[in-house]
């Protein structure tokens, strides 16, 4: 059976440009897609860890107070190095 879907075209680049970096043709990934979307023991959306809470206060502070002392210390990304990072990793994005 055949079916034709309709997607945008810069969605469908996005897809293909993902595809082609994992040596797949753009119909294998749609229905590796599909495939998991549908599976009865694998649904993405039903998936969640009970045992995850929020942050406690004082977690957040100690957090606040890590990334502050990074600083001071130098560890940090520029702004321009972020986004070259993020280029790279997510190039099929553009």
């Amino acid at each position: 059976m055949t079916t034709t879907i309709s997607i945008p075209t810069a969605e469908y680049n996005r897809a293909k440009a993902f595809a082609k970096e994992r040596n797949l043709s753009i119909e294998e990934l749609f229905v590796a897609l599909l495939g998991q979307l549908t599976s009865e023991e694998d649904v993405i959306w039903d998936k969640h860890d009970s045992d995850i809470l929020p942050y406690t206060h004082e977690e957040l502070m100690a957090r606040i107070d890590e990334g502050e002392r990074q600083f001071e210390q130098g560890e940090y990304k520029t702004h321009e190095q972020l986004m070259s990072e993020l280029k790279e990793e997510f190039s099929w994005l553009r």
